[in-house]
């Protein structure tokens, strides 16, 4: 089998995978014909090619029909998962076509079109200039317009809007594109699985999403644990604003979320899991003049200068909500920053104090460079752990990655510094 890693998705027809989906349903190749409207031969071809493409046996003949093999059935759950995706697509299609569309057999959403044309799609969008999306997944300029147009064709639908040097995404388009990465990563975690369905040391990659909470200890130390069994797991982080991590991991380029937790209904296609609860502190450089007090309060400290987390994050709410409780004023003087390196150069350089959550800065605090006031922030604690998305099934490698960073929380949170209270 072709290493997963490296597999281009262009390469696999999805209107085969669609065609072993229906065989495994109706367990009979002449069947599944008939309900495709495409003949037995066509059918048998499309399970050929796809297990040719795979390493693997997809199915089991019989004199009465066929039966999907372990890995048959790994591929057809993942293939429907990824048909569940390009639904949800389909459903917000036929919102704006007022229910006058006939979403069922519009092939951009059945799996009946070429991945090619589709992934000419997704680098349009994500380029937004037809030079840059060719070069990307090496295709010409002319692959990618027609592929557009047969697209814009078969919605009968703008997909851009069409800006001297720049193809401006319809907000339908976004959706779309997002729902076709989707499918296309539930692809590939099925290659996964067959990858790794022999035991050993698990194979893959592994998208994680870093929120600054998580980059200090907890990140760091559950990737040293999952690499010393697994070696060959490809690891990757993504750092940056969570909205950006969050449009990320709904659209399958990013596994999970690791960081401060938010909060999602019963009905949101992601979820969470929370390790461990993680407090708020201040901190100041070690010879600080504040450093020699045993006791102080919040109030004793607003009238500093301050390095705060910028407007509109977890930490920031939560100090803000904690001043407003207590009827005290938001200090005057403070620099806002969510650059741990900024924040520690400031801090090492001046008298100012900082806001921060207590993990963060693990490393500075237990080698003495900066010091922990004795202020204890009452109701500052916040849960930190996995976002992930809810209807699909991690890989092999996402899976272990979880166990690891249970383990790692375990260690982790007994590690809290305690400080006097002096509120």
């Amino acid at each position: 089998m072709q290493n997963s890693a490296n597999f281009d998705i262009r390469i696999i027809s999805l209107r085969h995978l669609k065609a072993i989906v229906r065989v495994a349903e109706v367990q009979n190749i002449t069947r599944a014909a008939a309900t495709l409207s495409r003949s037995q031969t066509a059918i048998t071809k499309s399970i050929s090619e796809i297990e040719a493409h795979v390493g693997v046996k997809l199915f089991d003949r019989t004199s009465k029909g066929v039966t999907p093999t372990t890995q048959g059935n790994i591929l057809v759950r993942r293939t429907r998962s990824a048909m569940a995706a390009l639904q949800v697509a389909a459903n917000v299609f036929l919102q704006i076509k007022d229910g006058n569309a006939n979403v069922i057999t519009n092939p951009v959403f059945s799996m009946d079109i070429s991945s090619k044309r589709l992934m000419a799609l997704v680098a349009l969008t994500e380029h937004r200039d037809v030079n840059k999306a060719s070069a990307a997944i090496q295709v010409t300029r002319a692959a990618i317009y027609n592929s557009i147009r047969e697209i814009e064709s078969l919605l009968d639908i703008k997909l851009f809007l069409r800006l001297p040097g720049n193809m401006v995404p319809e907000n339908f388009t976004l959706i779309l594109v997002r729902q076709i990465k989707l499918a296309f990563s539930e692809i590939h975690r099925g290659l996964e699985e067959l990858e790794n369905l022999n035991g050993g040391p698990v194979k893959g990659k592994i998208v994680i999403g870093s929120l600054p909470l998580a980059r200090t200890m907890l990140l760091p130390r559950a990737i040293n644990h999952i690499l010393k069994d697994h070696p060959g797991l490809n690891i990757q982080t993504r750092e940056g604003p969570y909205d950006v991590l969050e449009s990320g991991l709904r659209s399958g380029d990013i596994d999970m979320i690791i960081g401060a937790l938010r909060h999602f209904d019963d009905t949101s296609d992601l979820k969470t899991e929370p390790l461990f609860e993680e407090r708020l502190i201040i901190v100041a450089r070690k010879d600080h003049p504040l450093t020699k007090r045993k006791t102080l309060a919040i109030k004793d400290v607003l009238d500093h200068e301050w390095v705060l987390p910028p407007k509109n994050t977890p930490a920031r709410k939560v100090f803000d909500n904690t001043i407003h409780k207590k009827s005290l004023k938001n200090p005057d003087l403070f620099i806002e920053t969510s650059s741990l390196a900024t924040l520690r150069g400031l801090l090492l350089g001046s008298d100012r104090i900082a806001l921060i959550s207590e993990h963060q800065l693990f490393y500075e605090i237990q080698f003495g460079m900066l010091s922990v006031l004795p202020i204890e922030l009452a109701g500052t604690y916040r849960p930190i752990g996995i976002t992930m998305r809810t209807n699909t099934t991690p890989s092999p490698g996402a899976s272990l990655f979880y166990g690891s960073l249970r383990n790692v929380a375990e260690d982790v949170q007994p590690k809290a510094a305690t400080i006097d209270t002096g509120i």
